[in-house]
């Protein structure tokens, strides 16, 4: 099993990280229609959906940043398995209120429409990505080849 730990937490790294990149970057070249989408949830004053929609399209791209080079791993895992958490909550609890919304997850471009199954996929990603925080150590990682140093 230590075998396969460095392994799947670079699997982990790389797809999480091409995950919130993929998530990030319409997002933040049409901050507008993300801002519409988190609107929809109802569940943040309007000054709030500005604010989160400026703001978390960067946070994702740091995440995911962090994540790829392997860098702070722990660090980045963490913050990750948080907005996976976040994002999570926010689909069950539309979907609890019967909301038929996009979630908003990769843009304008993507419809995908909350569910539980999208509830499952987030709370998933996020377990990997504590597994990860839990054992940060990987092949190919900035942490790696500082260690050694």
């Amino acid at each position: 099993m230590q075998n396969v730990l460095p392994w799947f937490g670079l699997a982990v790294r790389l797809f999480m990280g091409y995950t919130f990149v993929e998530a990030a970057l319409p997002k933040i070249v049409e901050p507008l229609p993300f801002a519409t989408s988190i609107g929809h949830y109802g569940i943040l004053p309007s000054w709030g959906v500005h604010a989160f929609a400026l703001v978390l399209p960067w946070l994702e791209l740091a995440c995911a940043a962090l994540l790829i080079a392997g860098y702070r791993t722990r660090l980045a895992s963490i913050l990750g398995a948080a907005m996976m958490l976040a994002f999570a909550g926010a689909v069950a609890w539309a979907v609890a209120h019967a909301l038929e919304i996009d979630c908003g997850c990769f843009g304008e471009g993507v419809v995908e429409k909350v569910s539980w199954a999208k509830v499952g996929k987030n709370t998933a990603m996020a377990a990997a990505l504590l597994v990860l925080a839990r054992f940060p150590t990987t092949p190919w990682s900035a942490d790696a080849a500082g260690a050694r140093s």
